[in-house]
């Protein structure tokens, strides 16, 4: 399934609310009817992004399609005593795009005893919930499926809180034939961008075709901690990520781009961002380096919104930050010229 608008190697992105649509592991139903086996009965949702500049949205509220997300699932038991039920670890599950997920059932705990519930995505085999998620983005994310293997995620059950609007973790989950609602939550930062040429000048969208988007010099690789959602700082060996690559063929409708970051700071005055023409010319967007200006901080779970102007002889920029659920602050202004 491509989410891409016309713009080809185009695609949408990402956080995700806590409502969600109530699905099960083993096919059932909650009427009256339901015949319940004990078995442990989940529902996802990812925390939203409410409002967007631009139509670039995948995997915004619900984990999409085919993406396969591990399970941690333990009895919980006293300090001391031993489990009455093992639990096969790092279970493998597809989500089903509509908050459901398709795999192996499980089932609770015969000694009444309720469980913990811990997950992650994209899975990875051979990880351990006492362990850490060795993380790295791709360097080329113009393609959906890329895109979702940078999109790092980490969910628990969760209830609401005693301050309105506070939610906290519901580990343990006491035994119901209830979807168990897991929140997950994007770990990692997303870049989103529109173009926007300066008809003015005499570049139109045509001028766009074969063009491409990279972000640069972007340290890669993570390491999550499973058992608490935690992030390290970026590392690895810098490299530009390719956001997007413009169809070749008919004027490009919509010149939109997103890619998926590890947190992390890059100085002001430094190259950003990249817009490579089909001619060869390229033009960059550069942090702006005032007396006034801070370097950028890429922080987890937040989105940060650009709109370049591309001229003939550079770029201009607006940019501002939002949460991946609220709008954040306001437009900045910025320059960038030809190199």
């Amino acid at each position: 399934m491509n989410i891409r608008n016309e713009v080809n190697s185009m695609k949408a992105r990402f956080l995700m609310t806590m409502a969600v649509a109530a699905m099960t592991l083993a096919a059932c139903n909650n009427e009256e009817t339901d015949t319940w086996a004990g078995e442990i009965r989940l529902s996802s949702g990812l925390e939203a992004q409410q409002t967007r500049s631009i139509a670039t949205d995948l995997q915004g509220v619900q984990i999409a399609s085919d993406v396969h997300v591990g399970f941690f699932i333990n009895e919980n038991v006293a300090s001391g005593s031993t489990a009455t039920t093992t639990y096969t670890q790092n279970l493998d599950y597809t989500a089903s795009g509509s908050g459901g997920f398709n795999g192996t059932a499980v089932y609770y705990p015969q000694s009444g005893n309720g469980v913990n519930i811990y997950a992650y995505a994209p899975w990875k085999t051979s990880l351990a919930l006492n362990g850490n998620y060795a993380f790295s983005i791709k360097a080329d994310q113009s393609k959906d499926a890329d895109y979702l293997a940078s999109d790092l995620l980490w969910g628990q059950p969760m209830k609401e809180g005693t301050n309105p609007g506070e939610y906290v973790t519901a580990n343990p989950v006491a035994h119901t034939k209830d979807a168990v609602p897991v929140s997950f939550k994007h770990l990692l930062s997303k870049i989103q961008v529109e173009l926007k040429p300066d008809n003015t000048s005499g570049l139109t969208a045509d001028d766009f075709k074969g063009a491409k988007l990279e972000i640069l010099s972007v340290k890669p690789e993570v390491s999550l901690t499973l058992a608490n959602g935690t992030i390290t700082s970026a590392s690895g060996t810098v490299t530009n990520v390719l956001a997007a690559t413009y169809t070749t063929t008919g004027t490009p409708s919509a010149l939109t781009a997103a890619a998926i970051v590890v947190p992390q700071t890059f100085s002001k005055g430094a190259k950003f961002m990249q817009v490579t023409l089909a001619t060869g010319g390229k033009l960059f967007y550069t942090l702006p380096n005032g007396s006034s200006d801070a370097d950028l901080t890429l922080e987890s779970g937040k989105i940060y919104n650009y709109t370049i102007t591309v001229k003939l002889t550079g770029l201009t920029v607006t940019s501002k930050i939002k949460d991946w659920e609220t709008i954040g602050a306001n437009p900045v202004a910025g320059d960038a010229v030809m190199d």
